[in-house]
Order: C-alpha cells, then sequence, then structure tokens
C-alpha cells in the first residue's frame, strides 16, 4: 500500500515535464487558431481524455505490443522525433499574420475534430518520449506478487489521469492567458515553445540514434 501511495506522485512527476502541457499549450493554439474559445474547450477536453485512454493502454500493454511488432524504442523516439521536429519547424516558418486570419466555424469543426487525436494528441501532446516514459513506469512496477503489480498500476493510472487533467485545465484556459499577454507577448512565447519543439525532436532523434549505435 506504501508503494501504491508512492508511485502516485512518482509517475505524475515523470510524466509532467516530459508532457509540458503549459508549454504545450501554446503550440495547440498556434495549431488551431481562428477557432473560437468553446471549440478550443472541446479539443482540450478530447486531447485530455484520448492522452488518458492512450496512455493507460501503453502502460499495460505498451512493451508487449512493441515486442509483437519488432519495434524497438529507439525506433519509436527516431520516428516521433521526427515528427515533432517537423511539427516545430512549421511553426517557427509560418507568418506572423495567421492570427488575423481567423477560419469560418464549419471548416474550424470539421478540421480541428479530425486534428484532435493526430497530431493534437500524439505526438504533440503525449509524443514518443512520454511513451517511452509510461512503458518504463509499466515495466518498473512489475513486482513478483501479482497484486503488488496491479496496485503499482494503479498507482501509475491516478497518476497519468491527473497528468491529464492538468492538460485540460492548460488547454482549457490558453485563450485567457495569451489574452493577457497581447499579440506580442503571445507571439514571442509561441515562437519559443516551437523552437523548444523542434529541439525536443531533435534530441528524441539523436537519442535513439545513439542507443542504436549501442547495439553494434
Amino acid at each position: 500500500m506504501i508503494d501504491f501511495i508512492q508511485i502516485i506522485p512518482f509517475s505524475f512527476a515523470a510524466l509532467f515535464p516530459v508532457i509540458n502541457p503549459i508549454g504545450s499549450s501554446v503550440i495547440i493554439l498556434s495549431l488551431v487558431e481562428g477557432s473560437a474559445p468553446a471549440e478550443i474547450n472541446r479539443l482540450a477536453y478530447k486531447i485530455a481524455v484520448y492522452t488518458a485512454i492512450m496512455l493507460t493502454i501503453i502502460l499495460f500493454s505498451g512493451s508487449w505490443v512493441l515486442r509483437m511488432f519488432g519495434i524497438s524504442i529507439p525506433i519509436v523516439l527516431i520516428g516521433g522525433g521526427l515528427i515533432l521536429a517537423y511539427i516545430g519547424w512549421q511553426i517557427l516558418n509560418q507568418p506572423s499574420n495567421v492570427q488575423n486570419s481567423p477560419l469560418d466555424e464549419s471548416k474550424s469543426n470539421k478540421n480541428f475534430d479530425q486534428m484532435a487525436f493526430y497530431p493534437l494528441t500524439m505526438p504533440v501532446t503525449s509524443g514518443p518520449g512520454c511513451i517511452a516514459v509510461v512503458i518504463a513506469l509499466g515495466a518498473h512496477s512489475v513486482r513478483p506478487v501479482i497484486r503488488d503489480t496491479l496496485l503499482n498500476q494503479a498507482g501509475n493510472t491516478i497518476g497519468i489521469l491527473l497528468v491529464s487533467l492538468s492538460i485540460y485545465l492548460c488547454y482549457r484556459y490558453t485563450h485567457v492567458i495569451t489574452k493577457k499577454l497581447g499579440e506580442s507577448g503571445t507571439e514571442v512565447i509561441m515562437r519559443l515553445a516551437a523552437f523548444l519543439n523542434l529541439c525536443i525532436g531533435l534530441e528524441l532523434i539523436w537519442h535513439g540514434i545513439v542507443e542504436i549505435m549501442k547495439w553494434n
């Protein structure tokens, strides 16, 4: 029972800086620019739910699925890193006046609903680094007694739900924060967050390459 209580903050602390919902919220806002606040609220809820479901599934079956298809963690890191780096590069190079060209509601609803899981949930919110952490948490929680393993996995699940709640709150109120920052402040934060996204993607690619090189 003590392990169960301790593993909740442990899993939350392991996932929160990797997901970084505060910084990711600015990326999300830039990707759905032109959407009404109500649409952003709905997307925030969907992304949080998708993240919770996806990470919970990965927690219990991620390492087994990867072994079944012969996919290694380094390959996951490289593939996801390429996507993250590409998204960061796109945002860095998008025109500054994108904020002044709102989309019509029907187009917004159609496109943004399709984007809710990919790329807004995976890989922008919970990318390959997050998946690797969850798989590691699942492996770390295995104990000789199945009851202890299930308790630890339950603690990890609660940690995932808490992180998903933080994602919802950050994404839900990101437009309020950016409104207070103003157009210039939002532009600066958006570019910085996009640059960090690009760097994280490159770091994941490099980490995957290093792990592959260790095989030789």
